[in-house]
């Protein structure tokens, strides 16, 4: 069998005459009649006018056409669910009845004798099946069973992303590593080859252990001072430091100590101490690769390890200034401009809430919530969706990061006074140190009630304390947590949001259009002074702002202005 032939990658499963979906469209228009051809025709005027797809430029191919509707969400597009899922079904079947038509795996493509032969091996039909694919790639570019390696799979998910509307070419091929993997080891014959995902990035940042002892040994006395401070010692830190600012230390450690082995100027063996970073010339080589670029898109990520080496020579390390004084200037030089302002990502995000009807649709979004999961059949699920609106309710309303809201005790941190509920965060809570005593709204404590009383109890963990319990008691993965509070505004509402964003937002509506109350957005999200609120989370409020200088300016021009939207 030879090793290559000469088709593309992209074409092993489908043809390669192009045919876009404006061609498409038209051969319908002659295929159809009836209903058929105007609920047709009606799709891809959807594409067209509503999601502004060139059809005579766009392949009707797999592919592209997945990829049209991975882009948008039905409230995005100003439709239902049950419309967006009517037009992609039309899409699919006009494209898979004369688009860039596919060849079948198991029917088009016969295997190559030696692959027939090794998957006639797999007793367990189910994993015959999933390796089918993967011969019938082999098979069409040469490739034999014995020659398989990682880099075969770049092809192959090229070739599978040509070939796969509704599923997702790299999970296929992970799946495909996977059954690949098991059969080297249950099937007499398999290639000894363990195939990985050929584009997996190299581990850029070393584990701890990999350093010199005396490095290890030095970074765990710091880490006993930081989590043990003893009172008696006027050097000691005041407080014990939070696991997680722990963990972002012990990374600035790794992080800088990696990037300077790698950058050749020491070997792993020679960094034998923290001082080692702090060599002026040392530290300016290890920051350099986490300074802002292509690659690096966080603007203050290289002061801020600046600044954490700065403290650890200062304060444990003992450095005096006139030693500590390149390091000063390195970080003086690397203080952002405005201060530690809004990511860029961020920024692009909090766009969106320029619209007022999108505002509105984050605002009652719990209850519509609420309202679909009511409507479920299933129990748990019913339970889910009620939870689900119940942290997006708190989110939208209080503003508490995702680690207090996944954390939440039920009986330390939700307090009832009378008719009243409150979150109230102790200084061991909040990442500020600030005490927080933050009031529900009358629809949020409905929520809250409805859950606890009716639909918490189904919920895997729920003998545990916490309000959104995880599935063995404890709270809430951060990551679930995540996926609760963002995934359906995207698909309901057509709205991108992150935990941390829904912060900015409730900054963002209240300077809008009370800025005389930013001072209580600045102690509602915790924070110490309101100039942080200024520089971390506003910047998006010049539209709004231009709109009320230019109502003003045409009042003093003695015109009545117009109502906004008319």
């Amino acid at each position: 069998m030879k090793d290559t032939i000469t088709i593309p990658d992209e074409h092993v499963f489908i043809a390669s005459p192009r045919i876009t979906l404006a061609d498409v469209a038209d051969t319908c228009s002659t295929t159809l009649c009836g209903s058929a051809l105007r609920d047709t025709r009606s799709a891809f005027r959807f594409l067209r006018d509503t999601l502004d797809i060139d059809l005579s430029a766009t392949l009707a191919c797999p592919k592209d056409v997945r990829r049209i509707f991975e882009a948008t969400s039905p409230a995005a597009a100003g439709v239902s669910a049950k419309r967006m899922a009517n037009v992609r079904s039309l899409v699919v079947r006009a494209v898979s009845e004369h688009g860039m038509r596919k060849r079948q795996v198991t029917q088009d493509i016969p295997f190559a004798p030696e692959w027939a032969e090794l998957l006639d091996a797999i007793e367990d039909r189910m994993h015959r099946w999933g390796l089918h694919r993967l011969a019938a790639y082999c098979t069409v570019k040469g490739i034999a069973p014995e020659h398989v390696c990682p880099e075969t799979l770049i092809g192959f998910e090229a070739a599978l992303d040509r070939k796969e509307i509704p599923k997702n070419p790299r999970n296929l091929r992970k799946h495909t590593i996977a059954l690949w993997n098991m059969c080297m080891k249950r099937v007499e014959g398999w290639p000894q080859t363990r195939l990985e995902a050929p584009n997996k990035a190299e581990v850029f940042m070393y584990p701890l252990d990999a350093f010199p002892e005396g490095f290890q040994t030095e970074v765990a006395a710091w880490e006993a001072r930081m989590t043990s401070p003893d009172p008696l010692d006027p050097s000691a830190p005041l407080r014990a430091m939070r696991p997680t600012t722990l963990e972002g230390y012990r990374f600035t450690f790794r992080r800088l100590g990696s990037a300077l082995v790698r950058s050749g100027r020491v070997r792993i063996g020679d960094v034998t101490g923290i001082d080692v970073l702090l060599d002026p010339e040392n530290f300016k080589i290890a920051l350099k690769p986490f300074l802002p670029g292509d690659h690096v898109r966080t603007k203050d990520y290289a002061h801020k390890m600046a600044v954490q080496m700065r403290n650890v020579g200062r304060h444990f390390l003992g450095l005096s200034d006139e030693v500590l004084a390149p390091i000063d200037t390195i970080v003086a030089r690397l203080r952002p401009e405005a201060g530690h302002g809004m990511g860029d990502r961020n920024r692009q995000r909090l766009q969106q809430f320029d619209d007022d009807a999108v505002v509105r649709r984050l605002i009652g979004f719990p209850e519509e919530e609420l309202a679909r999961a009511l409507r479920l059949k299933s129990p748990v699920r019913r339970a889910k969706g009620v939870e689900r609106a119940l942290a997006i309710s708190l989110l939208v309303f209080t503003g508490i990061r995702v680690k207090n809201l996944r954390s939440l005790d039920l009986d330390q941190h939700v307090q009832r006074r009378g008719t009243r509920v409150f979150l109230s965060l102790t200084e061991d809570d909040t990442k500020t140190r600030s005490r927080l005593d933050l009031e529900l709204p009358p629809a949020t404590i409905r929520l809250l009630d409805l859950f606890v009383a009716e639909h918490r109890d189904l919920l895997l963990g729920s003998d545990g304390r916490y309000l959104f319990p995880g599935a063995t008691g404890g709270a809430r993965s951060y990551s679930a947590m995540r996926d609760a509070v963002g995934k359906p505004l995207r698909k309901h509402a057509g709205i991108e949001i992150s935990p941390h964003l829904y912060r900015h937002v409730i900054a963002k509506i209240v300077a809008e259009r009370a800025p005389e109350q930013l001072q209580n957005v600045s102690r509602m999200l915790g924070h110490k002074s309101i100039n942080t609120t200024y520089q971390s989370y506003l910047g998006t409020e010049g539209p709004a702002a231009s709109r009320k200088v230019n109502a003003l300016l045409t009042q003093a021009a003695g015109v009545t202005p117009p109502k906004v939207g008319t």
